[in-house]
């Protein structure tokens, strides 16, 4: 099975050939001038996109399910109007989305079997105005979310699915060392309140301008006693806990009294996450090019940022990871 992606004025899903919508029409039929429409076959899906002009969003607003192909003759109105090529779907398996699955967040995340993500900041109209068929890796997390999307759910695209955070470069560096010579999980210390993630979702660590590491989330804990004003023993006992627990037996600890001076002088280490399987990143990658990505400012003074699905798999995709690499983070949702 194939997948492609095609682009519908609003206007045509709409209001359709007769003023009754697109998907009243019989046979229900989608027209175009490519001929690369033509690379989908029976029981192919062609996925329409749409740009809504009430929002401005762009939505996939119906899947067709391809029973056969079609050659309009080219002196017909139909082609000269819409286009000669055309494929018939299947009513029952095809189905309409109005606005239901919102689109651009995944379309900017998908590589296309050409090996061509749309670029960082382009127009997406003037992106899919060729019909774009997708890898198989796409299909299967386009699939799925479909699924989740026509059962009722939110489209996991929109929620958090990954972690961004930033270290100094000692911390990172420390980090990796750690990972490559113990194996045992490490805990990333944090002023904020701890995340909430899937067990295994990827965390991304910031350091020196760069995307440094990837890692996967174990757990998150809160700290207890983080402000001076809790009972001093309890502050002292969790230091403690921390220190024994995620310090001590790491390679090239601090030194245990700069560590307690370091926990007294903060007073708001609140809380912590635990972090394993970490990875260097291969390729160079620095804030100016991937923030793009994420139409994000660089955060100063925050100590993460949660990722969706689709801008984790920009991440995964921009650092160009093994993909079996970026296949286990995945794997949750691609079952």
């Amino acid at each position: 099975m194939a997948s492609a992606i095609a682009f519908i004025q609003w206007d045509n899903y709409r209001n359709g050939l007769d003023g009754r919508g697109f998907f009243a029409v019989d046979p229900l039929t989608f027209n175009s001038k490519q001929e690369r429409l033509h690379l989908l076959d029976t029981d192919d899906r062609l996925w329409l996109v749409s740009r809504c002009p009430e929002d401005q969003q762009y939505y996939f607003v119906g899947v067709l399910h391809v029973a056969t192909r079609r050659r309009n003759p080219s002196d017909a109105p139909l082609a000269r109007t819409f286009g000669e090529f055309a494929v018939i779907a299947d009513r029952v398996r095809s189905h309409d989305l109005s606005k239901k699955f919102p689109a651009e967040s995944l379309l900017r995340a998908f590589e296309f079997d050409s090996r061509k993500p749309i670029k960082f900041g382009a127009n997406l109209g003037q992106s899919l105005q060729t019909v774009r068929v997708l890898t198989p890796h796409d299909e299967r997390v386009l699939e799925i979310l479909f699924r989740r999307v026509f059962g009722g759910e939110i489209p996991l695209a929109d929620a958090p699915f990954g972690l961004w955070t930033k270290c100094d470069a000692v911390f990172a560096d420390y980090f990796l060392k750690n990972w490559q010579g113990r194996r045992a999980p490490l805990a990333f210390l944090l002023y904020d309140s701890p995340p909430v993630l899937p067990l295994r979702a990827p965390v991304f660590i910031h350091s020196d301008k760069n995307l440094r590491l990837l890692a996967s989330f174990r757990e998150s804990q809160f700290v207890s006693g983080h402000k001076q004003t809790v009972d001093p023993t309890e502050r002292l006992i969790e230091r403690e806990r921390i220190w024994v627990t995620y310090r001590e037996s790491t390679i090239n600890p601090p030194a245990k009294a700069d560590f307690d001076l370091f926990w007294d002088s903060q007073n708001g280490i609140r809380a912590l996450f635990v972090i394993d399987n970490l990875i260097e990143i291969p390729k160079l990658l620095p804030f100016k090019v991937y923030g793009r990505a994420l139409e994000w400012g660089y955060p100063i003074g925050v100590g993460y940022r949660y990722l969706t699905l689709s801008q984790s798999m920009m991440l995964l995709r921009a650092a160009e990871l093994p993909e079996t690499v970026s296949d286990s983070y995945l794997s949750p949702l691609l079952g």
